[in-house]
């Protein structure tokens, strides 16, 4: 049977065809009659379905993240597509190409470690440059890092993602420092750099890569925060005579850069690189967040996208290439 991508479905169109069951709940109407809600995924984005006719009986045929087989139409709800589904069942993993499953990002792995390692290379503290070489030295690290994503949904869910975010964010971190400083205000450029490479280490245990962005266990016990923390304060161990107080103010960057305790960190953050890092982390997901929403919907007969449930409104963007225009 011919793939069919998520970014090529219409309404009204009818599906046969494999996808990845991200998530699967079994769910009640107001009538108490049982239904199964599935998020479906492929490598170009996800999409619910709904399954209304003998909802429990298909419940035993697949677990989620297993790979299924879908027959049913496309419909519209609330400026949504979905999947109304006749049949779902089970596909084994050697039956399918996993990488049609998984989002993979456009820019070139190898080209962006090396600009990693580049900037690693430029810093002037030697104790922040031996402590990022202890990672980036680590052949089984890298081998994670540019394969996990920096999220589940929201933003850079793709493989490469969290390489790609954490680039941009020590990009933009060299460019903030160098701004602030001719202002006059003490920025430590290498902290800061340093910061940004690594501030969401933590996901690449925090999220599985395979066969979907599934929290782990301990991702969900302790979350990338804390893990990544603990993750820096392994390797300074193995740096003899590493200084404490840097450390300290490492391990603060990524403790606080989510910028409040609502949305996750331990502490607020209170250096001016902490702050910095903070306000450019919430720039660089937001804005990729945004531009992948605006693409998905680009395609629509509206300037606007959809209501966006997670930034609770609407966007603007009538010149916003969509996804098939653009690859």
């Amino acid at each position: 049977m011919n793939k069919i991508f998520i970014q090529n479905l219409r309404e009204n169109q009818t599906i046969d065809s494999l996808f990845l069951a991200q998530e699967k709940r079994v769910m009640e109407t107001r009538n108490g009659k049982p239904y199964l809600r599935i998020r479906l995924q492929d490598k170009t984005g996800e999409i619910e379905g709904r399954v209304w006719e003998q909802a429990n009986e298909y419940a035993r045929h697949f677990k989620a993240n297993d790979y299924v087989r879908v027959k049913g139409i496309i419909t519209q709800f609330q400026g949504e597509l979905q999947v109304n589904i006749s049949s779902i069942h089970k596909v084994l993993p050697e039956k399918v190409d996993p990488e049609d499953f998984l989002p993979v990002g456009k820019k070139n792995v190898e080209k962006m470690l090396q600009s990693i390692r580049e900037i690693i290379g430029s810093l002037q503290d030697p104790d922040y440059r031996a402590l990022l070489n202890t990672f980036f030295d680590d052949e089984t690290f890298v081998k994670q890092f540019a394969r996990s994503p920096a999220a589940k949904s929201m933003h850079h869910a793709w493989i490469g993602g969290l390489l790609e975010h954490s680039l941009s964010l020590a990009k933009i971190a060299e460019w903030v420092t160098k701004h602030y400083v001719e202002e006059g205000l003490p920025l430590n450029r290498d902290l800061l750099i340093t910061g940004a490479i690594l501030h969401d280490i933590g996901k690449i245990r925090e999220l599985a890569s395979m066969p979907s962005f599934e929290y782990t266990t301990e991702g969900k016990l302790i979350g990338h925060l804390v893990i990544g923390a603990e993750m820096i304060g392994n390797r300074a161990a193995t740096i003899q005579g590493f200084p404490e107080k840097k450390l300290l103010q490492i391990k603060h960057l990524i403790l606080s850069h989510h910028g409040d305790y609502a949305f996750g960190s331990p502490k607020l953050p209170m250096t001016l690189e902490a702050i910095a890092l903070h306000f450019i982390d919430n720039l660089d997901a937001k804005l990729i967040g945004v531009y992948n929403h605006l693409r998905k919907h680009a395609s629509d007969d509206s300037d606007w996208s959809p209501y966006h449930r997670i930034y609770g409104q609407m966007f603007y963007g009538p010149e916003i290439p969509g996804l098939e225009e653009e690859s």
